[in-house]
């Protein structure tokens, strides 16, 4: 996720916060409203219990540097059963970030005249002295998952080609999704779901709601919701993830994280309500303050979260897929 710290807001009365953060809630509330009678909820993946090993194969990539990471992920796909390729695409290096060549994953399941993308960025960001962090967080946890997400989509019949890709150097400017949407058909894709960030285990956070041209992500989002077991809560305003460049192409799409509850309801305050938030002068979202930093760990991450994450997924999709 591409930090995007909010600026300090004066802190208000008591009962100024308790109003903004009703309000937000029942913004929130009125976002995964019941979809209507001709549009059922299609429920996740059936099995006996939740994925197991999620933790594990999030360990094998954490704290190393992005090449690496992909090297990983690519053995992990193929463990998984699918047959990922890679998408290089060439950038221009800086101190920062001295490769010369991007990388992205691609793993295909079904077949179909359009596309759904799912993504989510495996690459990680560096500390001021060039050390690379955990990137658990931010987003091995994301990566992880859609590499079950692929697995689960493959036992089912499909009416669109899914692109399952995990992007390389979103963290220095979103290089991957851009050299992605740059060389694909743009209107082969129908819709994208971007996945940057797992953190809570409880709240589903998606947005940015105020962007235009989304319905019908957001009706099928709903529908997802509405069958899971977790809370969904939309952004009017979100940060900046590998679902822009989509944007900008016009394909639906969507940004989702998962988050604690309460941490959610203050980054939309902080995000969203201004001067009227209710939040002390210079509050930062706790996420924030975990990503890009030493802090951004394994310990941060369980895999509840993660399998709220995978079976939310697979829903929107198989709901996308039948909807499109």
């Amino acid at each position: 996720m591409s930090a995007a710290h909010p600026g300090g807001h004066r802190a208000r009365h008591r009962r100024k916060a308790c109003a903004a953060l009703c309000a937000c809630m029942a913004l929130a509330c009125s976002n995964i409203a019941a979809p209507g009678p001709e549009s059922p909820p299609i429920p996740a993946e059936p099995r006996q219990g939740p994925l197991t090993g999620l933790l594990d194969d999030l360990g094998r990539i954490v704290g190393r540097e992005t090449v690496d990471r992909g090297d990983e992920l690519l053995r992990i796909l193929e463990e998984r059963g699918l047959e990922p390729l890679e998408q290089e695409f060439p950038v221009t290096a800086t101190e920062q970030q001295p490769r010369e060549m991007g990388r992205n994953l691609v793993a295909t399941v079904g077949e179909g005249p359009r596309d759904i993308v799912v993504g989510a960025h495996y690459d990680v960001a560096r500390l001021p002295d060039g050390t690379v962090v955990g990137g658990a967080v931010d987003n091995g946890a994301a990566s992880v998952v859609l590499t079950r997400v692929a697995e689960t989509l493959k036992r089912h019949e499909l009416s669109h080609r899914v692109r399952v890709v995990l992007f390389d150097l979103e963290e220095a400017g979103l290089l991957g999704s851009q050299a992605y949407v740059q060389a694909e058909d743009t209107a082969r894709v129908a819709a994208m779901v971007n996945v940057d960030v797992v953190v809570g285990e409880d709240t589903l956070m998606y947005g940015p709601t105020s962007h235009e041209g989304n319905d019908t992500i957001y009706r099928g989002l709903r529908v997802a919701c509405a069958a899971s077991e977790i809370t969904c809560m939309a952004f009017p305003r979100y940060p900046p993830s590998d679902d822009r460049p989509f944007q900008a192409a016009g394909i639906p799409n969507v940004s989702l994280a998962m988050n604690s509850a309460a941490a959610s309801h203050q980054m939309w305050l902080a995000l969203n309500a201004g001067a009227e938030s209710g939040l002390r002068e210079g509050f930062v979202p706790e996420v924030f303050r975990i990503i890009h930093s030493s802090r951004d760990t394994i310990e941060h991450v369980s895999e509840a979260a993660m399998n709220h994450l995978h079976d939310l997924v697979v829903a929107l999709v198989l709901e996308l897929d039948r909807s499109l």
